[in-house]
């Protein structure tokens, strides 16, 4: 008789530690595992199929419920009955125009010349009444006033004579002394026909208080040469610069 595989491997070992044991009963214990997943796979698979399986009857079914809407009804309006036109107004017709004769009587007479001749001669003047009115009075145009002229205007002895001028005659107002006021006042004027002073106008100001005592100065300066424009004098604009300086 040939010996198992078994007995072979372990002829001379100790077969009471536990692995002659196990290779003894290794194909009962695995053809046990396999014959009980076999079955409890199938336990499973018949449970599941028996719970998925719709009962018979209404459970489970889907019932499907239409809901017919009742059919919308408009409500009923009255229309009112329209108004019976109103009568036309009858137009009138056009009527011709009535022909009256003038019975007013004109109390306005203008005589003509030659009554009036004969009444003046006779002496005959009560019906006449001469009005004499004031003649109104003439505006006289605006003088042009020219900035480039052919002979420009000259203060008597040129520049240098103006500033002079106006150095000497120049009163520093005490209170722009007291608050360190000071700069340059630009002004511009007309110097008219016969050579005086016109319109002064300011350009470049510095404080009211300079302002004023530089307008003032300007306004006392005596004539000039008057500027000339085709040999006759014109009025012309003149500028020139007021300094203020504190030493």
């Amino acid at each position: 008789m040939v010996p198992e595989f078994d007995e072979i491997i372990f002829e001379n070992r100790n077969r009471e530690y536990g692995a002659y044991d196990l290779r003894k009963r290794y194909k009962s214990i695995t053809s046990f595992s396999i014959l009980g997943t076999a079955m409890v796979s199938t336990i499973i698979l018949l449970i599941i199929s028996f719970i998925s399986e719709p009962a018979k009857g209404t459970i489970g079914q889907e019932i499907i419920v239409i809901v017919q809407p009742e059919a919308y009804r408009l409500p009923k309006v009255e229309i009112p009955e329209p108004e019976p036109p109103k009568e036309m107004l009858k137009q009138r017709q056009n009527l011709a125009p009535r022909v009256v004769e003038d019975t007013t009587v004109s109390d306005f007479y203008i005589p003509i010349t030659e009554v009036l001749v004969e009444t003046a001669v006779n002496g005959d003047t009560n019906d006449i009444e001469v009005v004499t009115r004031p003649p109104e009075d003439i505006i006289p145009p605006e003088k042009k006033i020219f900035v480039v002229v052919e002979e420009p205007a000259m203060y008597p002895g040129g520049d240098a004579a103006l500033l002079e001028y106006i150095g000497k005659n120049l009163v520093y107002p005490q209170e722009a002394i007291a608050n360190n006021i000071q700069g340059r006042v630009t002004l511009k004027f007309v110097v008219m026909e016969d050579g005086s002073v016109g319109e002064i106008v300011l350009l470049k100001g510095v404080d009211q208080l300079l302002d004023k005592e530089a307008i003032r100065v300007i306004g006392t300066l005596p004539k000039f040469k008057a500027g000339r424009q085709n040999g006759t004098a014109v009025c012309v604009w003149y500028t020139v610069p007021v300094l203020f300086r504190l030493i």
